[in-house]
């Protein structure tokens, strides 16, 4: 029996496992809100987790495309850069997977059929994490650049109004 075939059959209860362990980041009351609201206009970040969690474990499972397992990465990410997560903890997600698959595995991990396939899976959960960083690093310079218009968008209006306050024009404020 290959690797594959036997995360496939326990796909649900890895993923479920998985998803647990993303939802531990969040403060308690906040991890229930997530897991037991299904809806995902209610609970769009929940919704988020949760869909995410399964399309990357399905990618890595049966090698999906890179642009999909991005672009999943950055919707979980981008909540995640927002709401000020450290990169370690807003990235360490992708890691917890190999604990998910390895206590659902239990015995039958150190099956000499499975064992170089689960170490081959695990370094492309590894890859993932990498690519994750690289998500994450780049939806926090975005935050960064939306911050930094918007103040200067503030900043442009209040010249503005001193400017139409003042009426010697020798003390204009000028912004560049």
């Amino acid at each position: 029996m290959s690797l594959r075939t036997v995360l496939q059959e326990r796909k649900d209860a890895i993923v479920g496992r998985w998803f647990d362990e993303v939802l531990a980041a969040y403060p308690a009351d906040g991890g229930a809100f997530f897991k037991r609201q299904k809806d995902q206009f209610a609970n769009p970040v929940g919704h988020t987790v949760r869909e995410g969690t399964r399309a990357l474990f399905d990618a890595l499972v049966e090698g999906g495309e890179e642009t999909v397992v991005r672009e999943r990465l950055e919707d979980m990410l981008k909540v995640r850069a927002v709401q000020q997560f450290p990169a370690s903890t807003a990235v360490g997600f992708v890691l917890h997977l190999k604990g998910a698959v390895r206590a659902e595995l239990g015995a039958a991990r150190r099956a000499p059929e499975l064992a170089d396939e689960l170490e081959r899976f695990e370094a492309r959960i590894d890859d993932l994490a990498l690519v994750a960083f690289d998500v994450f690093v780049a939806c926090r310079e975005e935050l960064a650049r939306v911050r930094i218009r918007e103040m200067q968008r503030k900043v442009s209006w209040i010249v503005g109004q001193l400017n139409k306050r003042g009426s010697d024009p020798a003390r204009r404020i000028e912004i560049d």
